[in-house]
């Protein structure tokens, strides 16, 4: 069983910051409750707490649910997992914004400014059919330099075969979750990840229970952030203030 320091929990800071609110913080306890009644897996649910906690920069309570998750049955290799997934989804945002802001891309037009070091980027896209049955429009953006394209397929090949305790359908799970909080409403032609992965996760079993609690538990998130945020940007760390 790993340690777990629990002087890193967010919700102490909840408490103080809203203390004397008895309705609000029962409800913030009932809230968590409904999550650990919820159907996700207990280590698959403190993952999501970890990318949202992590997404948020809330450093002390992304360790603290590290450590539940560990103590839950996930393996360093999971968070490692989830660092890569983050990885690749935030370069991912990044060409995907740079298409509609640079005039590269604005126009709707993908170039091929750049080859690959060895065959064509027609070659490229003809082995993304055949293994991803689509081009999606990252694959298209990411072209613009044909090796970076093929950088990139490789690392999205290397997420598929790392080790991990997650069977699929949680990787695809975790994978949603990050794309949510990652891409958010920046209206940047990134829905498609957050679809596919919808998509993937339910086609191997996921139900709507779970997607539904993997939303909440990223309400849960912004809301301990919201109020660490009040401690260390504006104070509200006294209760008896």
């Amino acid at each position: 069983m790993n340690a777990i320091a629990t002087d890193l929990s967010p919700e102490p800071t909840y408490l103080t910051v809203f203390a004397g609110e008895p309705n609000w913080l029962d409800a913030m306890r009932q809230r968590f409750a409904h999550i650990e009644a919820g159907q996700l897996q207990p280590k698959l649910r403190e993952l999501v707490f970890v990318v949202g906690y992590m997404l948020n920069r809330y450093g002390d309570a992304a360790r603290y649910h590290s450590q539940r998750a560990l103590a839950a049955g996930a393996s360093k290799d999971d968070l490692r997992l989830v660092l890569k997934i983050l990885d690749f989804y935030r370069g991912l945002r990044g060409f995907q914004d740079a298409q509609k802001l640079l005039s590269l891309w604005r126009s709707g037009v993908f170039p091929e400014v750049k080859p690959p070091k060895s065959g064509s980027i027609a070659d490229i896209f003809r082995k993304i059919v055949e293994t991803r049955k689509y081009i999606a429009n990252g694959f298209r953006v990411y072209a613009a330099d044909g090796e970076w394209l093929r950088l990139y397929l490789q690392r999205s090949d290397a997420i598929k075969l790392a080790p991990r305790t997650l069977d699929e359908r949680g990787v695809q799970l975790m994978s949603l979750a990050i794309t949510l909080k990652n891409h958010g409403y920046s209206d940047n032609w990134n829905d498609g990840c957050i679809e596919v992965h919808e998509n993937k996760t339910k086609a191997l079993g996921s139900s709507d229970a779970e997607i539904l609690e993997v939303v909440q538990i990223l309400e849960l998130c912004d809301s301990m952030t919201t109020a660490w945020e009040g401690r260390t940007l504006l104070g509200l760390d006294d209760a008896a203030e």
